[in-house]
């Protein structure tokens, strides 16, 4: 039965959108009201999509619009997750052989993904973060949602992102079933608090004892931050992520970490020199009893003999433990979570293209299968 304008799903912008986004009616409203009235790029700077709401059945999920290609972070466009930020890591790779296959493979995804026009996508369950954590009731709403997407922006790829089979085996193949087509997103490290045998891993316990008796550098917990700290926060995070690694990825703002440290979007911990200067930092995003780390940053211009970051995750993983609940850590610096005991599990990006055009049907066709064959293989061989 085809549903009615009454019962059909909603799609909610501005000051409609903001009015449905109540506590309780979906989990971290506060954040995304925040998002929804200032404006994706006031909180991240790189960003630069339409945000709101799509409401069925009491339920809201934040929704992203995109319509043509940027150099945008990851988060909110497929272009770079799948070409840019893999092709500026290439001189990581040590084979010279594989590099050269791999930049040819590239000149073949990147006009493939031109031709799919990848970044003209509307994403729900979208939170902008690296990490999507998706409420258990996404599956069962996704037909009549998709098709309320389809109906009103005939023009763009319907996007989830983050779909994995650990919490729940069934999930993608649900996806699949409501016509959605998986292409495999990366390798993500989950570690399982309810049976947190992590917990006795040489690396971890080498790690809470450094940590236990640091004398240059105490623990923060999130009372023991202020919105002062804000401007270090994000210098932080800026060091680690956007100027070690890749500017594709979200460029979070002092307005995004000011809003953040009030409204405890995150749940931050921290490492103080014993001076009161901030040196290291991680927030936490939880939902539905998962933690999911969007947020790390450390001074990189300190000796990496003080162990900053290994430190703070060793406090995440103890935290972790107590709690039993699970944390997503997300891809990258796979030897290192490996190492500590940490859960390898494939994950998909879920997308519906049925209703496009024959070409971009066919060059999404093609990436699917570049994708889930030797991107695929090679995650799963080299584990990182």
């Amino acid at each position: 039965m085809t549903p009615t304008a009454c019962d059909r799903p909603r799609l909610l912008w501005g000051a409609d959108a903001l009015a449905a986004c109540t506590d309780g009616a979906t989990e971290n409203a506060s954040y995304w009201r925040a998002l929804l009235a200032a404006g994706p790029t006031a909180l991240v700077a790189n960003i630069q999509v339409r945000a709101g709401l799509i409401a069925h059945e009491g339920r809201v999920w934040p929704v992203t619009l995109g319509d043509r290609p940027r150099a945008e972070a990851y988060p909110a466009s497929l272009h770079s997750h799948y070409v840019g930020y893999p092709r500026a890591e290439l001189d990581l790779v040590p084979s010279p052989a594989l590099r050269r296959a791999a930049r040819a493979g590239f000149t073949l995804f990147d006009g493939l993904a031109r031709l799919a026009r990848v970044d003209r996508t509307v994403q729900w369950s979208s939170w902008l973060l690296s990490t999507n954590l998706h409420s258990p009731g996404i599956a069962p709403a996704a037909p009549e949602i998709t098709a309320e997407l389809v109906r009103l922006h005939p023009g763009h790829a319907i996007l989830v992102r983050n779909l994995h089979p650990y919490l729940d085996p069934h999930l993608p193949d649900r996806f699949t079933a409501a016509g959605y087509d998986l292409f495999t997103a990366r390798q993500i490290y989950l570690f399982d608090g309810r049976r947190p045998e992590f917990l006795t891993r040489y690396n971890v316990k080498t790690d809470l004892k450094t940590l236990a008796r640091q004398t240059t550098h105490r623990l923060c917990l999130a009372e023991d931050f202020t919105e002062e700290d804000a401007p270090r926060i994000a210098e932080l995070y800026r060091l680690l992520y956007l100027d070690k690694h890749s500017p594709l990825n979200p460029a979070y703002t002092v307005e995004f970490v000011r809003r953040a440290l009030r409204e405890r979007w995150l749940d931050f911990r921290g490492l103080r020199h014993v001076s009161g200067r901030l040196d290291g930092v991680c927030g936490c995003f939880m939902a539905d009893g998962v933690a999911t780390t969007p947020f790390f940053g450390h001074d990189t211009s300190q000796p990496p003999t003080l162990g900053l970051y290994r430190l703070l995750v060793a406090r995440l993983l103890q935290e972790t433990a107590a709690a039993g609940r699970v944390l997503n850590y997300s891809s990258g610096a796979g030897a290192f979570k490996r190492h500590r005991g940490a859960i390898p599990v494939i994950e998909f990006n879920a997308l519906y293209t049925k209703h496009l055009p024959p070409v971009r049907r066919a060059a999404y066709a093609a990436l699917r299968l570049l994708i889930n064959g030797p991107v695929r293989r090679f995650l799963e061989k080299e584990g990182v």
